[in-house]
Formats: structure tokens, sequence, C-alpha cells
């Protein structure tokens, strides 16, 4: 069967070089790699039907990628050795099938046994309704701890840099954290651009605003027009190119919500019109109810030759360090 073995006794080393106490020293933090879930199930079921749909879910290629990475890396022990050292992972399957239940359903807890940490519980009666249910529901369990992940990720971002970038606040009304390195600056009125510029590995952060006037702006294809327009203007490559949406295949969308403000969703991949380069992106699109304009602000990455999820799930948790502020003073630039 497809699925990895890892030994245990590499799995208990490894967690335990990744605990650590909190600040308060009263709980300890969750442990293990980004993106990786730890599903505790019976190796029976696990190399049954039940077990292929759960890894099937999980292995299912990450969104807005140029090329196949799967969500998760996955490890799988048996419910006898979820033992307490192995309890600190920081995400958690639990697969609980029981004749008990009448249909099935999932639950969360957050910080069972260590801080960051979620465990998912998924219940069913049977395990051909389990592998219909983990099936039908797979984006829900994909997008549930991602965004988990991201959280997590913009929490620790805010304790690396505590301070919101200052320009962000002076020019566009909200709190952001930027992560450490992205020292290479371009503004223009309203539009600010922030990138670590390494030929390898390139990460780049752009902010820019406009007036709010309908809530048409926050369609899908007005999002994208309004980005290749943006970014046309502002990012410029060799040969006279320009930053524009790749039409591969279109963009992912959604709408979502972040701590109680509406945000429009694009993630796909950007390109240069006549250059050799492009890369994975994701933009997120809202009102400052503070100033009345819409605010956009954009990640993305250019690592050729690389693998690219870790590396903009990781750029892309600064968009969950984003609030607004509740003082005045305010500068717009027009």
């Amino acid at each position: 069967m497809k699925h990895v073995a890892i030994p245990l006794s590499f799995i208990a080393s490894l967690l335990l070089l990744l605990i650590s106490c909190n600040t308060a020293g009263s709980f300890m933090n969750a442990s293990g790699s980004s993106n990786e879930v730890l599903v505790v199930m019976d190796d029976t079921l696990w190399e049954g039907d039940a077990g292929s749909a759960l890894f099937d879910v999980l292995n299912s290629n990450t969104k807005g990628l140029p090329q196949p990475e799967p969500n998760f890396s996955i490890i799988q022990i048996a419910p006898e050795n979820f033992t307490r050292t192995i309890r600190m992972a920081r995400n958690v399957i639990i697969p609980d099938i029981s004749t008990i239940y009448s249909s099935a359903k999932f639950t969360a807890d957050i910080d069972k046994y260590a801080t960051g940490q979620v465990i998912m519980t998924i219940q069913s009666p049977d395990t051909a309704t389990f592998t219909a249910f983990v099936t039908e529901n797979s984006q829900s369990i994909i997008d549930y701890f991602v965004t988990k992940e991201l959280q997590r990720n913009g929490k620790f971002l805010m304790t690396q840099i505590s301070d919101p970038l200052s320009r962000a606040q002076q020019v566009f009304g909200i709190n952001i954290h930027f992560p450490k390195g992205l020292t290479n600056v371009t503004e223009h009125p309203n539009f600010y651009w922030a990138t670590n510029n390494a030929p390898q590995g390139r990460k780049d952060i752009v902010i820019y605003q406009f007036p709010y006037t309908t809530e048409t702006v926050f369609e899908k294809d007005s999002l994208i027009a309004i980005r290749n327009r943006t970014l046309g203007k502002y990012i410029k490559g060799s040969f006279d190119s320009e930053m524009t949406t790749a039409t591969v295949y279109p963009p992912d969308y959604r709408r979502i919500e972040v701590d109680g403000i509406f945000r429009a969703e694009l993630r796909g991949l950007w390109e240069m019109t006549t250059d050799m380069m492009g890369g994975p992106f994701v933009m997120q699109a809202f009102v400052n109810d503070n100033t009345g304009m819409v605010i956009v602000v954009e990640t993305y990455i250019f690592a050729p030759e690389s693998n690219k999820r870790n590396l903009m799930r990781n750029l892309e948790a600064t968009l969950y360090t984003i609030s607004l502020p509740q003082h005045e003073g305010v500068e717009i630039v027009s």
C-alpha cells in the first residue's frame, strides 16, 4: 500500500527534541513539524478502506502550487502507542469507529495535551460511513488544519517581531507583522512592496489600497483584474516584463472571516509577461472600516526547482497577523 511507515522510536525521539515549555512554565508547547499530521488509528483499519480514504485526503495536492506537493506529511501510529510523549503532537486525527454512533461527525479539541495543539476526532458507526464521510468532507478537513497552522505560525511570527510594521500603520491603517529579512522596500502612493530579493527562496509581500465603492470589487474576476492592473504597473522585470496572474489554471477563490473581518482570497500562480519567472501567490482583500479603503495584502514567492508548500505557508502566515488598530491618526496617501 502507498502509506509511508515511520519507526515509532524515531517519532518519539524527534518529539522529545522539539518539546519545550512555554513562558509560564505550566503547560508544554505542542511539538512536531509544520504541516505534519499524526493519525492515531488501528493498523488494520489504516491499511483498509477507511485508512486509505483518510490518507488520500491528507495526501491530496496543495492548492496554488506549480507542482504537486501533498497538503500534509502523514505519520500513523496505533492507539496503544499514543503515549504521553506522542500526545504532544501539534496536529492529531483520531478516527473513532463504533456502533455506538448513529452517524458520522467530527469534533475538535484545542490545547488538550499541549499549547497550540489541535486534535480532531472523526466519529463514525462503521468503516463504510467513515470512508464516505472523510471523502465528502475532505476540503473541510484540509482547510481546518491548514488554517490552524497559519494561525499558529502567525502567532509565532508576532513573538519574533513584536512590533507591527510602522509604515503599514501610517499609510494603510492596519497592524501587520512582517517576517525578518524583507529589507528591500519600494513605495508608491497607496502601494508598499517589500522583498528579500533573494535569487533562491525569494519572498515578497505587497500591500495596496483604493476606496471602497461597491461589494462587487470582492468578486473573483474583479480581484484578478485589480491585481493584474496594480502589480503590472509597479512590479517590473527583465525584457519590459510585468507581473500578471498566470492563466494555466484559474486561481482558487473563497470568502472567509478572520477575527470577525470578511476577507476575499485568491490563491494561484503569478508570472512575468515576457520573462521566465513565476510562482505561487496568495492575496486577501478586505475593507478597513476606519478609513473606508479596500486593503489588499499579497504574499508570493519565487523558488525555482524547490518545494514550495512550507515556504509559501510560512509567508502566508503574515496574513494572520493583520488587525485594525483602535486609535485614530491614519495617514492616507493619495
